[in-house]
This record gives C-alpha cells, sequence and structure tokens, in this order.
C-alpha cells in the first residue's frame, strides 16, 4: 500500500467566490486514496491558506512539505492534490518542484480531478496545458486586479490603509482630530520654523505618539508624511510602484479623494517649496573632500567634454578628460583666477539681481515643463476657435456645426484652464531671490580668510551647480543651483 501526502491551497479570494475551501479538497482527496488503496498518514496533510500559487517559496507548508520528501528513508510514497493549479500556479515552480520530486526522490504528484496516465505522451502534453492555463488565470487576474484598482482611484475611492491623520469609515477616510493636529505641527515645524526632520521626529515622540503600526517617529517618517497629497484631500497612486519614497515617479496618478484636507494648500504649498530647495542643496551621496587643495574643487567643468577641471601642479586646474585621452582641451587655469571670477561674480549678482544661469532639478523641471505643455495646448485651441469660425463664415459648416464645434473647445478650455490652475508657475522669480539671499552669505564666508578651504567648499557647492570652463572663447560662466 502506497502512503500518500497531501497537499492542498486556497486563495482568500478563490474561497470566497467558488467555495473552494481547504476542508472540500481534503474531503475529496480522502476519498479518491480510499477508492485506490492509499493511505494518507495525518502527518503529512499540508496546507496553504489564503495564499497565492505564484510563488512556491512565499508558501510555508508547501516549502515543508518538499523539505520532508527530500528525507531520508523517504516518507511517503506520492503526493495527492485536488488539481495541479493547486500545486503550483507558476510553470518554473512546476516543473522545477515536480522533476525535483519524481526524478531525485521518486514522489511522483497526482491531481485527483484530473487523472493522467504517467506512462501515456499525451498525458504529458496535457499536463502542461493544464500548468499553462493555471499560470494564464494567475496572471490574468492579476492584471484584472490592477485594472480594478486604478478605476477605484480613478473615482477617488481608497484602497489602501489609511494615512496617520485618518481613520476608515464605510471605505472612507475619517479625520482622527488627535492625530490629525500632530499632522499640522509637523507640517507647520517644517515650513514655519525651519526644523530638521530628525528633530520635529524627536518632537513628535516626545509627545509618546506611535504611527499608524505602533512605532516610533523618524525622520523618513515625517519626509513621507510632508510628501503625502492626502493631507490636501488627494490620493495618489502609482502602477507597479517600488519604491515609495520615490515621489517624482511619471505614471504616478493624482486624483481629488473624498475626504476631508487636513492641511491648508498655502501650508502644503511652502513645504513642496522648502522641499524642493533642500533636494538641491543637501547632497547625500556626495563625497566631501576633507581637506581640499582649494574651495573650487568638484565645482569647475570643461564645457567641451563636461568633465572636471582637476588640479595641475600646485596653483593650477587642467580638465580630467584630457588627462584621461579623452578630450582635446589642455589648457590650464590658475586656481587664484577662478577665485577671483566666482567671488567678482556673485558680487554683481547681489547688486543688480542679473543672474544668466539657474539649473533646475528634476522636480522644477517638471512643473515647469508640464505648464509650458498645458500653455501651448491653451494657445492651439485659440487657433482652432478661429479656424471653426472661418469654415462657418465660409459655408463649409452649419450654424449648429459651429456652436457643437465651439461648445467642446470651450469645455477643453476649460478643463485646461483648471489643469493651469493647479500646476505651479515656474519659479524663476523666486528662485532668482533666493540665490541673491543665500549670495550674500556665501559671498562673506568665502571673503572671510579665518574660515577653512573645506567650508568654503561646503557653501561654494550649495550655491554654485557648476563653473563651465570654454576653450574658444576662454571664458568661465557660472550655473546656481
Amino acid at each position: 500500500m502506497k502512503i500518500a501526502a497531501v497537499y492542498t491551497r486556497v486563495s482568500t479570494d478563490e474561497q470566497a467566490r467558488d467555495g473552494y475551501s481547504l476542508d472540500a479538497q481534503l474531503k475529496a482527496i480522502k476519498k479518491y486514496a480510499q477508492n485506490n488503496d492509499i493511505l494518507i498518514d495525518s502527518k503529512y496533510i499540508f496546507s496553504d491558506e489564503g495564499i497565492s500559487g505564484r510563488k512556491a517559496e512565499k508558501r510555508p507548508a508547501f516549502m515543508e512539505m518538499i523539505k520532508q520528501a527530500k528525507s531520508k528513508p523517504r516518507k511517503f510514497d506520492v503526493i495527492l492534490v485536488h488539481k495541479f493549479d493547486r500545486f503550483s500556479r507558476n510553470r518554473e515552480d512546476s516543473v522545477v518542484y515536480k522533476s525535483l520530486l519524481k526524478k531525485e526522490y521518486g514522489i511522483p504528484v497526482v491531481s485527483i480531478s484530473e487523472p493522467l496516465d504517467p506512462d501515456d505522451k499525451m498525458s504529458v502534453i496535457m499536463e502542461a496545458f493544464l500548468e499553462a492555463m493555471a499560470e494564464y488565470y494567475s496572471l490574468n487576474l492579476s492584471g484584472e486586479v490592477k485594472k480594478g484598482q486604478l478605476e477605484k482611484h480613478s473615482k477617488g475611492e481608497l484602497q489602501t490603509n489609511p494615512s496617520f491623520g485618518y481613520n476608515v469609515s464605510d471605505n472612507k477616510l475619517i479625520v482622527n482630530e488627535d492625530e490629525a493636529n500632530v499632522v499640522k505641527t509637523i507640517f507647520e515645524q517644517y515650513a514655519i520654523d525651519n526644523l530638521p526632520m530628525m528633530q520635529i521626529a524627536r518632537n513628535v515622540n516626545a509627545l509618546n505618539v506611535k504611527t499608524k503600526r505602533g512605532r516610533h517617529f523618524e525622520n523618513r517618517t515625517i519626509y513621507y508624511i510632508l510628501n503625502n497629497p492626502v493631507y490636501i484631500g488627494k490620493l495618489r497612486y502609482t502602477p507597479g510602484r517600488r519604491n515609495q519614497y520615490d515621489f517624482d515617479d511619471p505614471n504616478t496618478i493624482l486624483v481629488d479623494g473624498q475626504h476631508e484636507p487636513i492641511i491648508s494648500m498655502d501650508l502644503w504649498n511652502s513645504v513642496q517649496m522648502k522641499l524642493t530647495k533642500n533636494s538641491i542643496w543637501k547632497k547625500p551621496k556626495q563625497h566631501i573632500d576633507m581637506n581640499p587643495k582649494h574651495w573650487t574643487k568638484g565645482i569647475v567643468r570643461c564645457k567641451e567634454c563636461g568633465c572636471t577641471m582637476v588640479t595641475c601642479g600646485k596653483a593650477k586646474l587642467r580638465c580630467n578628460g584630457y588627462n584621461k585621452g579623452k578630450c582635446s582641451n589642455s589648457s590650464t587655469l590658475l586656481i587664484s583666477d577662478v577665485y577671483d571670477l566666482i567671488i567678482d561674480n556673485i558680487k554683481s549678482v547681489m547688486k543688480n539681481g542679473k543672474i544668466e544661469h539657474i539649473v533646475q532639478n528634476k522636480k522644477e523641471k517638471k512643473e515647469s515643463n508640464q505648464y509650458v505643455i498645458l500653455q501651448h495646448q491653451l494657445e492651439q485651441l485659440s487657433e482652432k476657435e478661429i479656424r471653426i469660425k472661418e469654415a462657418y463664415r465660409e459655408g463649409i459648416d452649419t450654424i449648429d456645426e459651429y456652436k457643437e464645434n465651439k461648445n467642446i473647445i470651450l469645455r477643453e478650455k476649460n478643463r485646461l484652464l483648471k489643469e493651469i490652475d493647479k500646476v505651479e508657475k515656474p519659479k524663476t522669480e523666486n528662485k532668482k531671490k533666493e540665490i541673491i539671499e543665500n549670495g550674500k552669505k556665501v559671498y562673506e564666508i568665502l571673503t572671510d580668510e579665518k574660515i577653512s578651504l573645506k567650508e568654503k567648499n561646503e557653501v561654494a557647492h550649495i550655491l554654485i551647480n557648476k563653473v563651465e570652463y570654454d576653450l574658444n572663447s576662454n571664458t568661465l560662466e557660472l550655473y546656481y543651483n
């Protein structure tokens, strides 16, 4: 008499939809075993409940069964499943584990609902077909779930756990007053009090407040809250998102939620402006030389190849691309001349406010580009309006056709105007004011002989994105952050 192990599995949605319970599978398997003179040992009944069949390593009972099958002497002779898709919905897993069990340990997997003769060639094809259908079902289900999520999100419906500051009632976000007050404090301390995120986290922890998961606040918790549009009545969804801190993902879809906002738009905009500025000024991965030979280290670049100008001797700079043989710019610059140029340029900017080059970060470029695109679309509509009017005057369109076309254009124009209102206008003027204000502080530091080269190098990097050397015109141009 053969001894059998039994494997049953059901995901939550299947059990709710089909009544495809573990008990029902086990009952059918036991009946099959009884009719086929197979003994089922209760020690070898393995069940995974509420778990998808896509990945074997995420099914603890399945992995334990494989472990037991490898034991010597052999503990069971066959594995019984209700259907092959219970064993796996991933063809690669199915082939690997079935081959391992059968070839290495002499243990076949038998489906009681899909009886196949292991010695029949057609059975091999049929089994492969059943495995392919199971994988197709799983992939299709995943796609349908994602479509459903997108549809729910487009309607402003909640489909995740509530953010800190909210509870859930009838699948809608309801303001939690105690937590909402903490959220307001976090935004105000960052935007108004200019506190760093680590200090804000300490302040919140001092109030003995915990996150939704019952944990202490950290600087990354504060960072996430400050970037979460749920607090201004929006819901954010990014299909296929893996990094929860990638807030500039172009696939992100933002919609109006059905909940009450906690933060005003003015406070939100202040925080976003500061976050944007800090993302430029803070360079967490930047290597800071503890003993730089000059404070322009890493700032001056060759316009021809984009490489950094590095020290050549004690008092000069030369293109590192030339040193590596990939650039023709062999000219050298006196470090003292570069010092004078930068200081004079900053002084000139403070005096007349004229800034030639400002380097935008990714977020600002995205906002600016979106604003320009919407304005262009608005201009195109105005041109369309002129053309439909001419078509009516020339007798090409009837009065009804003209009215219908005009209404379509009017609706599209109103939509674009609403979108433009939501997008911040390019921040060039605000950025200039910031550069001029910060330039005063940087100027004082760079001209103070008591301050170390290291400190000067750090503040120079904060204000200046790069100084570009043009070999053809023998000029240096400053690009500000």
